[in-house]
């Protein structure tokens, strides 16, 4: 089993949404979140220098799956996400060792039926 984190653009949220829809993803955590850090700055004729860059209000999304899934999931979020410009986000891909349905106790993957 995996989790899939994936940090997007709060604006692309309802394109990543469709997008897991179409692949039948309809079950997944939200969460308004917000960065900061360094940005690259690429100048004609300059080599690349480094800014500090504001703080950011971006979504995250969190997905728990069979690894059978995981590339068709990373596909739905890139092409929702996707704008092609500095800040569409990263994903994050985790190994789940155990999972467990505090409702009845199911675990591992039954828990995902």
């Amino acid at each position: 089993m995996l989790k899939i984190e994936a940090i997007v653009r709060s604006s692309r949220l309802e394109q990543v949404k469709e997008q897991l829809e179409k692949i039948g993803f309809t079950t997944f955590s939200m969460y308004e979140v917000k960065l900061s850090g360094i940005s690259h700055i690429q100048q004609a004729g300059k080599p690349g220098t480094y800014k500090r860059s504001a703080i950011i209000p971006k979504t995250k999304i969190e997905i728990i799956c069979k690894e059978r899934d995981e590339q068709k999931i990373l596909d739905a979020i890139s092409q929702g996400g996707k704008t092609g410009q500095v800040g569409d986000g990263l994903i994050y891909v985790y190994q789940i060792s155990d999972l467990v349905k505090i409702k009845n106790g199911k675990t591992g993957e039954a828990v995902l039926l």
